[in-house]
């Protein structure tokens, strides 16, 4: 192609070089439509595209948010009740998903297979441009009324996610601020959508807001990888286009109410636990300074300003030991640094927030003062050569990893990429992340006053900065609950009792009508092929101890993994690990103050931590354990680095004196750290609560589960509100004496790196291992698994002891929404029974407990996944309005599998659904990690292999065979719900084993 080529109806506007990107950028507009294009050209197999549209708001009804979903739920060509789940079930992709940000919409999806790719496409295309929009999916996923006994209550999918959005104190905390700076424009609107504004949204409303922004017009098509861009357009302007007649407009973002000033001080609240805040407790409060930056972003350049904005936000408060950071630290004003802190680049109008969590509302001014205070001292004696050099090298390295977030690198380029195209900018503005990063580096260089400028211009002298403080408030929580009945109250006496029924029939007649399984297109499973990607590691010995090497294409970076054994350590002992893993590479050691040496470890490192590492060893790899008993199946403590190969010998050296020299004497920084870890466990409960239930509900299963449980669970709060009241000097003495016994246990050692950076690192990892006189893993210490469940005991309130309960744990947590998680015994890893359920399980989660818990139910979430290493499978539910019904739900979806058909259709589309999982791309560092797990826990190359084949062999039969294993199947661990004391009714209440009341 060339600039200014006119191909199909489309004309080249530029192409154009995206080094940053190692792509060739095509940059395109259709002529007739306005629809725009930019095609990331390049050698990657794993392509990418995403339908985007700029979707600004003027109310909180969720309208945007609502049509996302329903645009997913039927279309003309595919005219299936849910074509996206359909997808999911049968496509081979390795990403697929949609989302609202506050002013655009975006559907991006991936495949490393060309024809699943255009099949994706033609689904997605076909959702956005033509969706049915019926009234049925607009109840569904909307709001309805539903009637529980005489009760009118509100459900609907959205609604309830957003309740769930609603009962989390950080979320609502970080909505509060946003409001606050951004005033008197669109986004002082919730995009997602708030519960009590969302029954007034009309299926009108949604369809005539579908016909305004999801037009050509307002469409950026993002595409990414090797597919020419030739046979793309011929499928778009084939599939979609041809059959637009009205290509609409590029909508226009509103302008800013001036009106609506940013005031100084703003004072919010958001949802309490127990009304801690009515008892005088300010340990979750939340003061933030927030700016909003420069003007909007049509006006601005949008690469400098937000290259200038990131840089600043790490600079002065993105760790522990940056100088705005450590004031506010210092200052002993609040607990840790406020999870709000940041920088908002992803609008029209840019922000800069930060703030202290645990302080006392009256405190926020001096907070204020503490702020200015070392931004002044900032501007008067500049900024230290370390915090900038630690602050370059996050940037430097971040432009040489490869790296995946949940999904293909591509999707990063996709939101860089539409930071500036959506506002008019051209498509690769925003990505030439590396040049705009030296831009502002040689400006720093040659003008010693340029940060202190940006600090003067967009902190100090910006007037457009507001003082928000959030506490929370049972008043704030009942107020909504009460509100929320008053509406269902309201709306129902406007519908009257029949026209709720009939709606409600007409919408479950609905849900229930058979469709054409075949309409949305698939692969077949003759399509796939068994990937021969072997993952290699080279085992040897360095002195005694065991040292593994992973050759791969790491691009100058070297990553390193020292592990000690934690199965050394009496079960008590266990206890502390998390702590100490958090601790022991953030508390400096004894010739060096903890930000000092936090200072040199982020100018010489891209990354240094330590993390505990359990897993279960299933029964294929018991020979393993026998062969080598010190190494694999343990617990392990991992250190780990990753670095520039040129600094290789430093990074080592900084370890070194870690592991010799950290001693926990600084009180100080271990109650920082301490108080920082408990605020932050206890605000990830709420919106992991699906993750904690999970692993809750299996913590009595085996040695390992229990353990998870104890280092990332529901009991890990306890183990650290329980340290949290310990004195501090018997805290750091316990750190001492728990981490001394580790390092005497031995280790193990293992690298990755490119065959040019391995020769550097073993040859500073061999100094390393003299200098620590490191030897081979000592033998485990005995411990039985009973001492581990013990550990895992809760203390609650036990309503009944017998066997027949609803649910054997009830945590309760703030919210009007629940997460139900239970398990059943299935097949062992590597056995052809474990593929059988691997493929049964992914097929109801998709069609019976979706059906029923998702569509029917209103819950967001439903997951059926077997965990073959530990012989189960665990069923969760995820912002449910129904938690307790939802574990009946599964008991009786189990009971009828013995019954239950299946057709060659539906088990090769399953197949299809599965084998996506088993062949994700890994980046070079993930390819390294895992074959380093898989030496510790005893799995192989040949067992993926033999995995794979399996599942591309299942047969109808083996499905018959894996529903009889099902519904004959016995529990395994217990049923946990978590959810808010008021959705237990007196019935359920005199059903439950323990309600646990969490220490918050």
């Amino acid at each position: 192609m060339k600039k200014n080529q006119i191909y199909k109806g489309f004309k080249v506007l530029e192409i154009i070089p995206v080094e940053d990107c190692d792509s060739t950028g095509i940059w395109l507009k259709h002529e007739r439509t306005g629809l725009e294009v930019f095609h990331l050209l390049n050698s990657d197999e794993e392509n990418t595209f995403a339908f985007a549209f700029r979707t600004p708001v003027s109310d909180s009804t969720g309208i945007a948010h609502v049509l996302e979903h329903c645009v997913l739920c039927g279309s003309e060509r595919y005219p299936v009740r849910d074509p996206f789940l359909r997808l999911s079930n049968q496509s081979v992709t390795t990403y697929l998903n949609a989302y609202t940000a506050q002013d655009r919409t975006v559907f991006p999806a991936s495949s490393l297979i060309r024809s699943d790719y255009f099949n994706l496409m033609s689904v997605y295309g076909d959702a956005v441009f033509f969706p049915l929009l019926r009234p049925e999916i607009f109840m569904q996923e909307c709001h309805r009324l539903e009637l529980e006994g005489n009760t009118p209550k509100i459900q609907g999918v959205v609604f309830n996610e957003m309740k769930g959005n609603y009962s989390s104190f950080d979320s609502v905390a970080g909505d509060a601020v946003d409001r606050a700076a951004l005033a008197g424009t669109e986004y002082a609107f919730d995009s997602g959508g708030d519960p009590l504004v969302i029954p007034s949204l009309t299926l009108s409303k949604l369809r005539a807001f579908h016909k305004k922004y999801y037009c050509p017009a307002n469409c950026l098509l993002f595409l990414y990888g090797n597919i020419p861009t030739e046979d793309q357009l011929d499928f778009v302007e084939k599939n979609f286009l041809s059959r637009i007649k009205d290509a609409g407009r590029t909508a226009r973002f509103p302008k800013e109410n001036f009106d609506a000033r940013i005031k100084r001080r703003v004072r919010d609240f958001g949802p309490a636990d127990d009304g801690s805040s009515e008892k005088g407790d300010s340990s979750k409060n939340i003061a933030s300074a927030v700016w909003r930056i420069g003007e909007c972003a049509q006006k601005e350049c949008v690469s400098e300003l937000s290259m200038e904005l990131m840089f600043l936000g790490e600079l002065l408060w993105g760790d522990d030991c940056a100088p705005v950071a450590k004031a506010l630290l210092d200052s002993n004003l609040g607990e840790d640094i406020a999870p709000q802190s940041g920088e908002g680049i992803n609008t029209r109008y840019f922000t800069m927030c930060v703030g202290l969590r645990g302080i006392k509302t009256s405190d926020a001014k001096k907070m204020d003062s503490v702020i200015d205070k070392a931004l002044s001292e900032i501007c008067s004696n500049g900024i230290k050569k370390e915090d900038l050099e630690r602050t370059c090298m996050g940037f430097d390295f971040s432009n040489r990893e490869i790296r995946r977030f949940h999904g293909p690198y591509s999707l990063v380029i996709l939101r860089r990429c539409l930071r500036g195209w959506c506002y008019g900018k051209t498509p690769w503005e925003t990505l030439l992340f590396r040049s705009q990063f030296e831009k502002l580096r040689s400006k720093i260089i040659s003008n010693p006053q340029y940060i202190p400028q940006l600090v003067k211009k967009y902190l100090l002298d910006n007037t457009r900065r507001s003082l928000v403080t959030v506490e929370p408030s049972s008043s704030w929580s009942n107020r909504r609950l009460r509100e929320e009945k008053k509406l269902s109250k309201k709306m129902f006496a406007a519908l009257g009792r029949k026209k709720v029924e009939q709606s409600l029939s007409k919408m479950k007649r609905f849900q229930s009508l058979a469709e054409d399984e075949n309409i949305v297109p698939r692969v077949s499973v003759s399509d796939l092929c068994e990937f021969n990607d072997t993952i290699k590691i080279a085992k040897k010995t360095a002195g005694t101890i065991p040292f593994y090497e992973s050759t791969e294409a790491t691009n100058g970076i070297v990553y390193a993994d020292v592990a000690f054994p934690a199965d050394v350590l009496t079960p008590q002992e266990y206890t502390l690990i998390p702590l100490l893993a958090s601790c022991v590479t953030e508390m400096g050691w004894k010739n060096m103050k903890w930000d000092a040496a936090q200072s040199l470890i982020q100018r010489i490192t891209g990354g240094f931590g330590c993390y505990p590492r359990t897993s279960n060893v299933s029964a294929c790899s018991a020979a393993a354990v026998q062969k080598n008993p010190l190494v694999v199946g343990r617990d392990w403590l991992i250190f780990h680095f990753k670095v520039l190969q040129e600094y290789t010998g430093e990074a080592f050296s900084l370890l070194s004196d870690c592991l010799l020299n950290t001693d926990f004497s600084d009180l100080d920084r271990l109650s920082d750290i301490l108080r920082a870890d408990f605020n932050n466990a206890c605000s990830s409960l709420v919106p992991g609560a699906h993750y904690f239930s999970s692993m809750r509900s299996i913590c009595t299963v085996n040695r390992s589960c229990a353990v998870h449980e104890i280092w990332e669970g529901v009991s890990s709060v306890f183990f650290l509100a329980e340290y949290k009241s310990m004195p501090l000097e018997k805290l750091s003495s316990l750190l001492k004496s728990t981490f001394s016994k580790i390092k005497k246990a031995g280790a193990v050692l293992h690298i990755t790196a490119d065959s040019k950076s391995m020769k550097n690192a073993k040859k500073y990892s061999l100094d390393f291992i003299q200098k620590m006189s490191l030897h081979a893993p000592v033998e485990k210490r005995i411990s039985s698994e009973k001492e581990f469940f013990e550990l895992t005991e809760l203390p609650g309130k036990t309503v009944i002891s017998s066997e027949k309960k609803e649910a054997d744990e009830v945590i309760l947590i703030p919210g009007t929404v629940g997460f139900a998680s239970c398990a059943v015994r299935s097949s062992s890893f590597d056995t052809k029974n474990c593929m059988s359920d691997e493929v049964l399980s992914h097929l109801l989660e998709t069609s019976e407990l979706w059906n029923s818990i998702r569509t029917a139910g209103g819950a967001y979430g439903v997951y059926f996944s077997p965990n073959s290493d530990c012989s189960m499978t665990r069923f969760t539910t995820y912002r449910d309005p129904s938690p307790f019904d939802s574990l009946k739900v599964l008991d009786s979806c189990l009971e009828k599998l013995s019954d239950r058909t299946f057709t060659e259709d539906e088990v090769e589309k399953a197949v299809t659904g599965v084998y996506s999982g088993e062949i994700e791309p890994r980046t070079p560092a993930a390819r390294g990690q895992t074959a380093f797990m898989w030496e510790l826990y005893g799995l192989t190359n040949a067992q993926r292999k033999r995995r794979l084949s399996r599942l591309l062999s299942a047969t109808v039969k083996d499905l018959r065979s894996a529903a009889k294993r099902y519904s004959q199947a016995p529990k395994a661990g217990k049923r946990v719900v978590f959810c808010a004391k008021e959705m237990i009714s007196d019935k359920i209440l005199k059903k439950c084993g323990k309600i646990i009341k969490l220490p918050l």
